[in-house]
């Protein structure tokens, strides 16, 4: 079920155009984002559990103060409060600026200061701190020596803002134009995607029944939401208080048993990392996912860990970690998604294809958007000015153009197979996990002419493009274009909150991670070594195995489009081929098995009216969880100490 949204409250006049009728974005809802992106940025670095899945924890409770906040506005006044527009607009900056200052800034800001630390790493320092210009990294150990041993302030962090100033200005460059690039390609495509084609769009579920009338929606008066509210948050809180106090009972509601513990002799030893598990959050959102893809994704994830016994059962080497670019070789999944993901882009392209003669025909003739947004050809020029400031980078570091041109093509290629993704499936995570355009260029054009400087630059500068994509920024940008397109509100307005949302995410992560580091002396790490490694101590030609498992990948999506053409009826889809190929999906997939046969059976049974009262109910288990998670890991900031968390992974242990 699409979410939908009555007309917002403001009776704010319009001008007469093709944008009649509009809602306008209030001043003081940008300026309240960008205010609450302080506090949201900040636990990016500190509580990385909060935000290592698709629905962020901070913007989430940067919402719920929101819609407290309004609770007293209304009482003072009503004309002060916030409405439903104000809202989202603040949830879609938020959510934006936590994308940006989360997983992408944590693996490459490290490396500003930490190489002059790491010189016993061969390398750190025989590879990366030689070749990685000194207008990027600091390699004087003077400068960064203050970051042994942590214990310097928020202050101390603040004091360090010019020196570090001069290398966050450089990366925020590479950073932006990529973030660009993808919002320009939202603002093309937001008429095919947010209209036309009407994607589900499950993840922005949550947030629009919070922000609906202005946080004072039917959510609030839901019976079963309330139910299901009190149920889970009374578990999470009696768990988290375990977790503190072992002697209090707890109700294990993640990881209850892991299969691979079963099975002690191969081939069945083999199968990896197969846990049966409950997230409730995740299995909440799975609710308003479409019913073929829950299917597609379990039925996949299951194909994949058969293949590790059939692979092993042979005598064939394969690395248990679904087979990434960082264990390249069977099974060869990071070769199929590869592959997968091209065809699927194809099969974007092919269906938007009529949109798309539109959107061409609008470029030449300068046409203005009917909802109020930047112009179809401001967006190609944004597009191509971005692009070619990607690749420049690449350039400046001595790679060759017939590298950096694809490259940076097949980055966005699967950034916009990804965001279709997950607008129209919703998953609780997509991590990929080591899964990027360097593998793949490895993998076509060999490494026997890269020189360690160039391997050096391209595995150190272009990590975020190469190794996590679970706050990947796009979908985040095509989610706030969705709510405004849901209230109707304008693009243009939108458009730029996003870019400022996306600066702002940079450059507060960026200090953020910076002063976590000065405070408790960890520099991290991001596995950049073991990329450039890889392609300076394995030189070879083009992977010929690799690139006919990509093709299998490539030939897997078009049959399974030309059966689902042939047999619209037929429950696999190829969206849960490229989600369950990687890593990732190991963690929920039996939450989400679970909520399909719940989903089915009330649909089945009691039709729509049991569907919308199972619905609030996943949303009352998402308040909860969500609630709850908030008060934990604001507890873990205030104390410095570990808490329970709602999260996949666990809060590290020590001081927070």
């Amino acid at each position: 079920m699409a979410a939908t949204l009555p007309p917002t409250e403001s009776t704010a006049p319009h001008e007469d155009g093709p944008d009649k009728g509009l809602q306008p974005v209030r001043f003081r809802a940008i300026i309240a984002g960008c205010l609450l992106c302080v506090p949201v940025c900040y636990v990016s670095p500190n509580q990385w559990a909060s935000v290592i899945f698709s629905l962020m924890v901070p913007p989430v409770s940067a919402l719920f103060f929101m819609v407290a906040l309004n609770v007293v506005l209304r009482k003072i006044n009503p004309k002060i409060a916030f409405n439903q527009t104000d809202l989202l607009i603040i949830f879609g900056i938020t959510a934006i600026a936590s994308a940006v200052s989360a997983e992408w800034i944590a693996v490459t800001n490290m490396a500003i200061w930490s190489y002059p630390m790491r010189q016993t790493d061969g390398t750190v320092r025989d590879v990366l701190t030689k070749h990685i210009p000194d207008w990027l990294v600091f390699k004087d150990e003077k400068l960064v020596s203050d970051f042994r041993g942590g214990g310097h302030g928020m202050q101390y962090a603040i004091s360090k803002i010019p020196m570090f100033l001069p290398k966050w200005l450089a990366w925020g460059a590479l950073y932006f134009s990529i973030c660009f690039a993808t919002l320009c390609i939202n603002s093309l495509m937001r008429g095919a995607w947010n209209e036309r084609e009407r994607l589900a769009f499950p993840l922005i579920q949550l947030p629009v029944a919070l922000a609906e009338n202005g946080g004072n929606g039917p959510i609030w008066r839901n019976r079963y939401m309330w139910i299901a509210f009190g149920v889970m948050f009374a578990i999470d809180m009696l768990n988290g208080f375990n977790y503190l106090y072992p002697n209090v009972p707890s109700i294990p509601m993640k990881t209850i048993f892991d299969i691979r513990a079963v099975f002690k002799e191969p081939p069945l030893s083999n199968i990896g990392d197969f846990r049966i598990s409950i997230y409730p959050y995740m299995a909440a959102i799975g609710l308003f996912m479409p019913s073929d893809l829950l299917l597609s994704f379990v039925v996949f994830f299951l194909l994949r860990k058969a293949s590790h016994v059939v692979l092993a059962n042979y005598g064939i080497p394969q690395d248990t970690f679904s087979g990434t670019g960082l264990t390249p070789g069977p099974p060869y999944f990071d070769e199929q998604t590869w592959g997968a993901v091209f065809a699927m882009f194809l099969g974007a392209v092919w269906v938007s294809k009529n949109y798309l003669k539109e959107v061409w025909r609008d470029i030449k003739v300068k046409a203005k958007p009917d909802d109020g947004g930047v112009t179809h050809r401001w967006a190609f020029i944004g597009l191509f000015v971005s692009f070619c400031v990607c690749v420049v980078f690449g350039l400046v570091g001595g790679l060759p153009l017939w590298y950096m041109v694809p490259y940076v093509a097949a980055f966005l290629i699967f950034s916009i197979v990804l965001t279709r993704i997950r607008a129209q499936l919703g998953p609780p995570t997509h991590e990929f996990a080591f899964f990027g355009p360097t593998a793949l260029m490895n993998r076509f054009t060999g490494t026997r002419w890269i020189t360690d400087a160039q391997a050096a630059y391209v595995g150190q500068v272009f990590m975020y493009m190469n190794r996590l994509f679970r706050t990947h920024p796009m979908p985040y940008q095509l989610e706030a274009m969705k709510m405004g397109q849901l209230n109707r509100t304008r693009q243009k307005p939108i458009f730029i909150a996003i870019a400022v949302a996306v600066l702002l995410g940079f450059f507060l992560g960026s200090f953020f991670q910076t002063a976590h580091a000065y405070r408790t002396g960890n520099t991290g790490w991001s596995g950049v070594e073991n990329y450039v490694q890889n392609m300076i101590k394995d030189r070879h030609g083009p992977d010929i195995v690799g690139i006919i498992m990509t093709i299998f990948g490539f030939s897997m999506v078009m049959l399974l489009d030309a059966i689902r053409f042939r047999f619209p009826a037929f429950p696999l889809h190829p969206a849960g081929y490229v989600l369950s190929m990687n890593f990732g999906v190991d963690y929920y997939w039996f939450g989400l098995l679970v909520v399909l046969m719940v989903k089915n059976f009330v649909q089945r049974y009691y039709g729509l009216r049991g569907y919308d009262k199972l619905r609030a109910v996943g949303l009352g288990i998402l308040i909860a969880e969500y609630l709850s998670e908030t008060i934990w890991m604001t507890f873990a900031m205030a104390t410095h100490q570990s808490t329970y968390t709602i999260s996949i992974n666990d809060r590290s242990l020590g001081v927070q």
